[in-house]
């Protein structure tokens, strides 16, 4: 999917009321709202205990070959024109970021995706008090900064996921909270310390079914950045990052999770989404031959796949010829999964890509539903009316 990267749109939006009409309404379903979480405004929620640690013994953070790190080639990986004008790091400045992406595109909401929150996840490489401390500070500092700043900021929720109980703690502060409508997901990670499936984590998912919260995954969220060891050039690791996708839908599929948690909802984030339809018809021909290992299981695998999993559109598998394109999102479609799509740009970084980027050959109907209407049924948010963009 083509975007406009490092250039800034300049789209001129129809103002009369029958160009209106025409207009596809946008919900943004991945932006990324800073790297910096040792902020005052994030500190001030922090027990003056974590501090005094942090002052002493600093704040630990994933090292070495397990985390797969390597350098950028832009600090925070972002497109060059999402710096503000006055400097500092993208997103920074909230005015800018509004006026860039929430006001150029006209869109009802965009959901803030906090990828270096997984710091804080209850690993083992910080005390487990500091990481729930944490994530209930970045919290808050989205209800008190974002969700003031513009109606159209939603957030999710930052759990440690290695903690369920804390999890569940802060997941129900939130719901229970004055801002409740204004979380649109619970965030996890694929690199989890057992296969996401495992019950350990079911009391993350009972409380998200309760609250019909869906449940996030996003790439990169974990220590290791891929499965399989360190990569040697950042197109391979680029790559590879779908690695992650079998291994944790078949987990939360043959774990029995949907069985349990029948109105359970899973969103991957960034992950791609055509790999969704071959890996149902793989899982389905594995269960045939192996279901007397797993007789409890109630589905057909790819009715669990079909009925349980969302996927954003950055970055899409663009294949060479335009037509063919078309085939990938048909494939979807024809398998009951076109509803199942929702656009994301993965602002403010350097592969971000514009609601203009979707293909023409698709028809409208599906594009109002990646654009808009599949993300607002499945967070709840109404698409503004006469908001959005014209497509060709």
């Amino acid at each position: 999917m083509k975007g406009m990267s490092d250039v800034t749109s300049t789209l001129e939006l129809p103002t009369t009321a029958t160009e209106a009409k025409t207009k596809f309404g946008i919900i943004d379903t991945d932006v990324h709202p800073g790297f910096n979480l040792l902020l005052p405004e994030v500190l001030k929620h922090v027990p003056k205990r974590w501090h005094d640690y942090m002052a002493e013994y600093g704040l630990v953070r994933p090292q070495g070959p397990s985390a797969g790190e390597r350098p950028r080639h832009r600090e925070f990986a972002h497109r060059w024109d999402s710096v503000p004008p006055g400097g500092g790091e993208p997103m920074s400045n909230l005015d800018f970021a509004r006026g860039q992406l929430l006001d150029n595109f006209d869109m009802t909401a965009a959901v803030l995706t906090d990828i270096v929150s997984y710091t804080f996840s209850g690993r083992r490489n910080m005390p487990r008090e500091l990481a729930y401390d944490f994530c209930r500070a970045i919290n808050n500092y989205r209800e008190e900064v974002w969700f003031e700043h513009d109606p159209r900021w939603y957030g999710s929720i930052n759990i440690p996921y290695e903690v369920p109980n804390r999890a569940v703690d802060e997941i129900r502060r939130r719901m229970e909270g004055p801002n409740a409508k204004r979380w649109a997901q619970i965030t996890m990670t694929q690199d989890l310390e057992h296969p996401m499936g495992n019950e350990k984590y079911w009391p993350i998912y009972e409380v998200a079914q309760e609250y019909n919260l869906p449940v996030s995954v996003h790439v990169l969220g974990g220590d290791r950045q891929v499965p399989s060891g360190n990569p040697s050039y950042y197109l391979e690791e680029h790559i590879i990052w779908a690695g992650w996708n079998f291994p944790t839908v078949s987990s939360l599929v043959f774990e029995g999770v949907f069985d349990r948690f029948p109105n359970l909802k899973v969103a991957f984030i960034e992950f791609g989404w055509s790999w969704a339809v071959p890996l149902a018809w793989r899982l389905d021909n594995s269960y045939n031959l192996f279901k007397s290992e797993v007789p409890d299981l109630q589905r057909k695998p790819s009715e669990y796949i079909r009925d349980h999993f969302w996927y954003t559109t950055q970055p899409m598998e663009e294949p060479e010829n335009p037509k063919w394109t078309e085939d990938v999102f048909g494939s979807f479609e024809a398998s009951g999964m076109a509803d199942k799509i929702m656009f994301s740009s993965d602002y403010p970084h350097w592969d971000f890509d514009e609601p203009q980027a979707m293909p023409t050959g698709l028809s409208e109907e599906f594009k109002r539903g990646i654009l808009g209407e599949n993300a607002s049924k499945l967070y709840g948010i109404p698409l503004l009316p006469n908001s959005g963009v014209i497509l060709p």
